[in-house]
């Protein structure tokens, strides 16, 4: 028996709780790594590809350090279908080694509402209408689940323990499940009992060991701190592990950015209309100011997009020169839009509008403040339709708050290069292990290879390059038995090069499609045809092909960021911080889109699968740095001839 599977006196495996009988290849280095790592009070940057088994490796390490040593787990992650993963590693746990430890998968306030006339209002119209609610007493779900007085909280916190402890019985009676709970069985829970699931679900978190979250929970410090002291715990109590950690800085990035536009402002004037407010000819104004700020330019891309990088200032002199004190204006449309979503119940322009100044009037370093003009979308004089954005470029403004943990495991199967996400992220980088994992698959499963001859660079984007993209598709769609993905760097090349090609059905990913949709479009994919989708998107990163319908995917293009001036200046900002502005700001965010999609193809050690990366550029040395070492790849102008070898056995 290997050393891996030896069980030690009390049942765990080399002293640590795991819930299968045996770690797989590789998983008990990685375990012992993390295991060592927190021992140490150290982060650690994990790649290690996908069938490593990193959740298992992750919580088992963190739980059986934080189990003896009084500290609490938050796992964190996008992916609700990770959620529920998390739980289950808990609860096989718990149930192996009878354990009885909570834990508890959260999902926010808004979410987890079950008050109907709210639940489906935007983010701001719903927070304003749940506070002033509570703060009205008038929440019956609330007072049920919290209480609104003194007696009210004792029958609260009865009604809580007798369907979360049993009615008083002792816990160690009670089933696995009643320690460990997924947030849709709290919901209806709080269904049942008509009591607030969210407020439920706090509770049960400050009682827990493990708590599975989204990052906002832990690295938003508006809402970390407030969540934090809900569930009393502590940053430096608590072992953080971050999944698909590979994602975190552009997520972080965009929850701090913000937008005004047209289409807000008008929707806002409405509602001030409705208010019986005079107009003020905002949008108008609005409009005019950028239209003059615009004006000469002669930068539109190949969208119709003009744009202006500006300064705090440009905005604010808009404000005053139109009579418009800045903070009075940021009351009066919380209030006006507070009103607004108490006598429609929908949401408001004019909390949105009020929530982009109090950003925009924040002073922050790393931001970029960007006006644009887009042609044919409709402004309010039907015209061209502006925007106003304030990006964030620097995202470790929050997330180097990991820092302040007891220790922060960030795991991914796409983390190289290690060293960009552990600048970027702003870890400390004497405290931060970097630790690469082979691939447990064996490597005759899979066969890579990079087109040369084509390319998705702007500058040779043309018929004839799409044309020739097209008939390799067609010959690579032939030469493989079924399920064949492919995976465009923007939605541009897609719809220019999917009319081209010939096979089919095609089954086309579109803009802005919600999750019900994708759900059919997947279902229909799994019975046949081929699936045209977006590096970056949905359903190149987070959806998991478990059951081989893959059998080729073909990645076309990088998916390099357009040199826009939010691109330029991101290239910039991490030039001048770390010397590795194209690296870290365009070439290495683009390369792992291209990963992240060819690994949709291979989720377990049974698959297998051809991967063609249709651009010449993925041969070259600067991209190199976001690919395993050792990977191997067959660089040709004929993959259809590859493809066919690997799926016909001859190769």
């Amino acid at each position: 028996m290997e050393k891996a599977e030896i069980e030690s006196s009390n049942g765990t495996i080399d002293g640590i709780y795991f819930r299968h009988s045996h770690m797989r290849n590789y998983q008990r280095e990685l375990t012992h790594d993390i295991y060592d790592a927190i021992g140490k009070r150290q982060n650690i940057v994990v790649h290690a590809p996908t069938g490593t088994g990193k959740t298992d490796s992750a919580i088992s390490a963190a739980l059986t350090y934080a189990l003896t040593n009084n500290l609490s787990v938050f796992f964190l992650t996008p992916k609700i279908s990770q959620h529920r993963i998390a739980i289950e590693v808990a609860r096989g746990i718990s149930e192996k080694y009878k354990l009885g430890f909570r834990a508890i998968d959260i999902i926010g306030r808004r979410y987890s509402c079950i008050d109907e006339t709210i639940s489906e209002l935007d983010h701001e119209g719903f927070y304003q209408t749940c506070e002033k609610k509570r703060g009205k007493k008038t929440c019956e779900f609330y007072g049920k689940a919290v209480g609104y007085s003194k007696l009210d909280e004792a029958r609260a916190n009865l009604l809580f323990k007798k369907v979360f402890h049993g009615g008083g019985e002792d816990d160690g009676r009670m089933s696995i499940e009643n320690f460990t709970r997924f947030h849709s069985e709290v919901v209806e829970l709080g269904e049942t009992h008509l009591a607030c699931p969210y407020e439920w679900m706090m509770k049960i978190a400050s009682e827990s060991s493990l708590v599975v979250a989204d990052y906002y929970h832990l690295l938003i410090p508006k809402i970390r701190d407030a969540f934090l002291a809900k569930i009393k715990k502590k940053m430096e109590n608590s072992i953080i592990i971050v999944d698909e950690a590979h994602n975190l800085s552009a997520r972080v990035r965009d929850h701090l950015s913000s937008t005004l536009n047209s289409f807000i402002l008008g929707k806002a004037e409405q509602e001030m209309a409705a208010m019986g407010i005079e107009h003020l000819g905002l949008a108008e104004q609005f409009e005019e100011w950028a239209e003059k700020v615009l004006g000469g330019l002669d930068n539109a891309n190949n969208r119709g997009t003009t744009e202006l990088a500006i300064g705090k200032a440009d905005f604010d002199r808009f404000l005053a020169d139109r009579k418009y004190d800045a903070g009075a204006l940021t009351e009066n449309l919380e209030i006006i839009g507070a009103e607004i979503v108490d006598r429609t119940g929908r949401k408001s322009a004019c909390l949105r509008f009020a929530a982009f100044l109090r950003n925009w009037f924040a002073e922050e370093k790393g931001t970029v403040r960007i006006l644009r003009k887009k042609e044919g979308y409709g402004g309010i004089k039907g015209g061209a339709y502006f925007s106003l954005t304030k990006k964030f470029m620097d995202p470790s403004v929050v997330t180097s708050a990991l820092n302040n943990s007891y220790a922060s495991i960030l795991m991914s199967g796409t983390m190289l290069p290690m060293e960009m996400h552990r600048d970027v992220l702003g870890l400390d980088t004497n405290r931060t292990l970097m630790k690469k994992y082979k691939s447990p698959f064996d490597q005759n499963n899979k066969m890579q290879v990079i087109v040369k001859g084509v390319t998705t660079r702007y500058t040779e984007r043309n018929p004839e390059n799409y044309a020739e993209m097209a008939g390799k598709i067609d010959r690579i769609i032939r030469s493989t038995p079924r399920g064949v993905a492919l995976f465009f760097p923007s939605y541009a090349v897609l719809n220019a090069v999917v009319p081209l090609i010939k096979s089919g059905p095609l089954i086309i990913q579109e803009e802005k499609m919600g999750p019900q949709d994708v759900s059919e479009l997947l279902a229909r994919f799994r019975k046949e045809g081929v699936l045209c989708a977006v590096q970056g998107g949905s359903l190149s990163e987070g959806i998991d092909y478990c059951n081989e319908e893959i059998k080729t995917a073909v990645i076309i293009g990088i998916a390099l960021e357009e040199p826009s001036i939010e691109t330029r200046s991101l290239i910039d900002y991490y030039q001048q911080k770390f010397a590795k502005g194209w690296e870290y700001g365009y070439i290495y965010p683009a390369v792992i889109k291209a990963m992240q999609a060819g690994g949709r193809a291979i989720r377990k050690e049974t698959d297998r699968a051809a991967i063609v990366f249709m651009d010449e550029r993925f041969g070259w040395k600067k991209y190199a740095g976001a690919f395993e070492d050792g990977n191997r790849f067959v660089v040709t102008d004929e993959p259809e001839r590859y493809v066919k070898f690997f799926w016909s056995g001859s190769r």
